[in-house]
């Protein structure tokens, strides 16, 4: 099995899409639930990327075990990706979270690790599987998840099927 570690903030947002939010608000939209804090356009990014790899995704997001998680895993299954796990919790070290995650799940062919920071508790390995997204810095969301992103994800995890990716889905 292909597995995604999947970070959210600074993933499936952007600076670009808080400011698009906050001005839809501003003058008086309704814009209610996760679709607060998630783009739907990088969700369907991320569906592409799943889709021509097979790979099924574990959240590692700070937020997997609050409210804010259950609602990122309804959005993501409403677009059709499959979230099979989360890591556990071990005090906020990603790469420890990974690592047990990764040692107690033996049946993994590869994987890689999208997120916008680059924790200290990655070690050579981490480092290795980790595509670092946009210009993210933990502080601001950057650009998100891209295509160049999308593409970097089949690298490495290699195509289930042989068809041309289409971004505009």
């Amino acid at each position: 099995m292909k597995v995604i570690f999947l970070d959210v903030d600074g993933v499936l947002n952007s600076d670009q899409y808080f400011e698009k939010v906050f001005n839809l608000i501003k003058s008086g939209a309704k814009i209610q639930g996760i679709e607060r804090n998630i783009d739907v356009n990088k969700v369907k990014l991320l569906k592409e990327a799943t889709d021509l790899t097979d790979a099924k995704v574990v959240l590692s997001t700070s937020v997997r075990y609050s409210q804010m998680g259950e609602m990122i895993k309804e959005l993501l299954l409403k677009y059709g990706i499959s979230v099979i796990s989360e890591t556990p919790f071990l005090n906020n070290e990603r790469g420890k979270e990974i690592k047990e995650w990764l040692e107690e799940h033996t049946d993994i062919e590869d994987f890689v690790i999208l997120d916008d920071e680059v924790f200290s508790s990655y070690d050579e390995e981490l480092l290795k599987k980790l595509i670092k997204i946009s210009n993210g810095d933990g502080k601001n969301a950057g650009e998100g998840l891209s295509k160049k992103d999308i593409e970097e994800i089949i690298k490495r995890l290699g195509r289930k099927i042989d068809k041309d990716i289409d971004f505009e889905r």
